[in-house]
């Protein structure tokens, strides 16, 4: 590849996070997404603890607590009479060990914004409507 480092094909969390990561480090990526504008819904809405702290470290995780609530209690019921309630894990304090304690709910598609943006500081670009639609293995790669 020219002046590429890394292809990442796919514009979702795992491939911005990525992308963000590689960024940060100097390293030349190109990343792809075959849709044509970022995507609206959420597949995904809950931020584990473990996440948050890569978040942390790849320096979003401020914009990201700042929009988000600590998961609501589960709940289940019959017709209109709730018969039992827990939640997903217990709500801690923070710790040097834990330093984010608490999962919470956060859009999928405001996370992927979130980490456009931090792309975009560090000089990179998602290439919408651009698929990868195959590759070869040769020598160089």
């Amino acid at each position: 590849m020219n002046d590429t480092d890394v292809l990442i094909a796919g514009a979702g969390p795992t491939g911005l996070t990525l992308a963000v990561d590689l960024a940060r480090r100097g390293v030349a990526c190109r990343i792809v997404d075959r849709a044509p504008e970022p995507a609206g819904g959420s597949k995904g809405k809950g931020l584990q603890p473990r996440t948050q702290e890569v978040f942390d470290d790849l320096g979003v995780v401020a914009p990201i607590l700042a929009a988000s609530a600590p998961y609501p209690p589960l709940r289940v019921r019959i017709g209109r009479v709730p018969v039992w309630q827990a939640r997903m894990h217990r709500r801690d304090a923070a710790t040097d060990a834990v330093p984010y304690p608490t999962v919470v709910m956060h859009p999928q598609w405001r996370t992927e914004a979130v980490l456009r943006e931090r792309l975009a500081e560090l000089g990179g670009k998602v290439e919408q409507g651009v698929a990868l639609d195959g590759f070869e293995q040769d020598g160089r790669g």
